[in-house]
């Protein structure tokens, strides 16, 4: 599986497969709220201008480096670009030195690079020895101007499979008794569909063979292995395993069964930060196995006095979000029902006598973020969005009692990422917040090559061409690598892209040891990929941010 060739140009940075993640509006709350006029926003000045002068002199920096593939053979070349961005503008600034180094598995630094960042962009490559050793090598990057960066990569010697093969299992946890589905896709190398023939899936529970599964994939090369699990389960470790055969050679891929046993780690994120009695709010939820990988689940909401108030069910990686218009006197506790036997439970923070929140409010355009508030009292407010250090809008409004205002935060177009929007009081305390996705100018990439089909060894000639939304020209800076795809189905990389690693991952405080599991299925066409950015952004991004340094020094001056 050698690469074919390897270009590395530069890399579309905004507006390139974005995703809209605000919630489309799906209740009879969300509708009713989607469908209000917008309330007309007066001035903030005070506020706005402290935000902006906090904001000024940022030169905070992101950074992200691409490689050709995530695999390699000893004796290969490592073809890779940095991208080192302001992270306000996110466009590159003057000529800088960049140092790169590759780290063995074990520490060392077997090559360094000394490169010229020019416009932000920065390339160059490694050439593996043929004797090198295997294993996860990363490349670290450390620009002139401060900071770091690293991307890993693996070296291995390996055997190019015949045929490509892809396994996904439709749900993240799975209990005791509980039917499993998982889906299965079969390719020849050439892309030609592995159709009308059989395969095998076998499932295997605490090192014993429970089930072997005859398959056959249909006229697209896909099947679907159902089965049970047990009814009861020891340990919990379980593999399912497709074996196919072709041409007398046996080939196989396999995936861990996400099986929980009796608890999970369960958290519950009140919209904006707080529930208030009488108003509608949302809840957003995060279930976790305990070595914290995402675990889907059913469940229900029930009161102190055990009744049922809501049903709920996660929407992608044990995330999700149920309504919950709290009364006074009363508690919420949140219980499991699927997986099966989860004795977890966790209690919804209680509701405040008085107050507001925030609720996200499905998105029309790429000029404008909607939001809405509800407050207990009748209230004189203020809005804020900021984004990567920049005030994007805001104002002033009166929200009257019980009753949802709707704002439109006008934001240009060009703008995109993870918009912080926070709620203040007329005196600048803050009083809600949360994080919306705003996706912004989108920016279409086509990619037509000069014939339909290519002999071994024939020149390739690829049409490139970049346009907006109104299929206008757009000049852009591009990234291409051309590589084997087999190689990208062996090393099943789900590492962050572009999209996720500048716009996502640092607005969320993903780390290695703290990753968001499988960062560009955000940005994805999945159906489900709006409502579960939406979940990630209430869920990964709630936190208490700090105003009370931004708000204080505008108020001493």
């Amino acid at each position: 599986m050698k690469s074919i060739h390897s270009l590395l140009l530069g890399v579309a940075i905004a507006g390139c497969g974005a995703t809209d993640a605000a919630p489309s509006a799906s209740g009879p709350i969300d509708k009713k709220i989607a469908s209000l006029a917008p309330t007309p926003l007066g001035p903030a000045a005070k506020l706005d201008k402290a935000i902006a002068s906090h904001f000024a002199g940022s030169t905070a920096k992101r950074t992200y480096i691409q490689t050709d593939k995530p695999l390699y053979q000893p004796g290969e070349t490592v073809w890779f670009r940095a991208d080192v961005r302001l992270a306000r503008t996110m466009v590159g600034g003057p000529p800088m030195g960049v140092t790169v180094q590759l780290v063995s598995p074990r520490g060392a630094i077997i090559a360094t690079k000394r490169v010229l960042a020019q416009n932000g962009v920065a390339r160059n490559d490694f050439a593996l020895a043929d004797e090198i050793e295997g294993g996860e090598y990363t490349i670290q990057l450390s620009p002139d101007s401060g900071g770091t960066d690293t991307k890993k990569i693996i070296v291995n010697t390996y055997e190019a499979p015949r045929l490509m093969k892809t396994l996904e299992l439709l749900r993240k946890a799975y209990g005791e008794g509980d039917q499993v589905t998982a889906a299965v896709e079969i390719k020849r190398t050439t892309g030609e569909v592995f159709a009308d023939r059989p395969a095998t899936g076998v499932v295997t529970i605490d090192d014993v063979e429970v089930a072997r599964l005859p398959l056959k994939t249909d006229k697209d090369g896909k099947a679907l292995a159902k089965f049970q699990l047990p009814a009861k389960i020891a340990r919990g470790d379980g593999f399912l395993t497709i074996l196919v055969e072709d041409g007398g050679i046996t080939e196989s891929i396999q995936r861990r069964i996400p099986i929980v046993m009796k608890t999970l780690q369960l958290s519950v994120f009140p919209e904006g930060g707080d529930l208030v009695e009488g108003l509608p709010g949302r809840v957003y939820f995060m279930a976790k196995t305990t070595i914290g990988k995402p675990a889907d689940i059913e469940g229900t909401v029930v009161d102190d006095r055990g009744t049922l108030v809501t049903e709920l069910r996660s929407i992608h990686d044990g995330m999700g979000r149920f309504e919950l218009t709290p009364q006074a006197g009363r508690t919420y506790r949140l219980e499991i029902t699927k997986p099966v036997n989860i004795v977890t439970q966790v209690a919804v923070p209680a509701a405040k006598p008085d107050g507001c929140v925030l609720r996200s409010v499905d998105q029309r355009g790429a000029d404008v973020v909607r939001i809405a508030a509800l407050c207990k009292t009748k209230r004189s407010v203020q809005i804020e969005a900021t984004l990567r250090d920049n005030r994007l809008a805001g104002g002033s409004f009166e929200v009257d009692p019980n009753t949802p205002a709707v704002v439109e935060l006008p934001i240009a177009s060009r703008a995109q990422g993870a918009v912080r929007v926070t709620l203040f009081s007329a005196k600048n305390e803050p009083l809600a917040e949360r994080l919306v996705y705003h996706k912004g100018a989108s920016l279409k990439v086509t990619v037509t090559p000069d014939k339909k089909a290519y002999a071994p060894r024939d020149a390739v000639k690829l049409r490139i061409r970049t346009v907006d939304a109104r299929n206008r020209p757009v000049k852009a800076s591009l990234g291409l690598a051309v590589v084997d795809d087999t190689v990208l189905s062996y090393a099943d990389d789900k590492s962050a892209k572009i999209m996720a690693r500048m716009y996502l991952e640092p607005e969320l405080g993903a780390t290695a040891a703290d990753p968001i599991e499988e960062p560009n299925y955000y940005f994805s066409d999945k159906p489900d990929a709006t409502a579960a950015m939406d979940a990630l952004l209430a869920t990964r991004g709630y936190r208490r941010f700090e105003w009370q340094h931004i708000v204080a020094t505008e108020g001493s001056r």
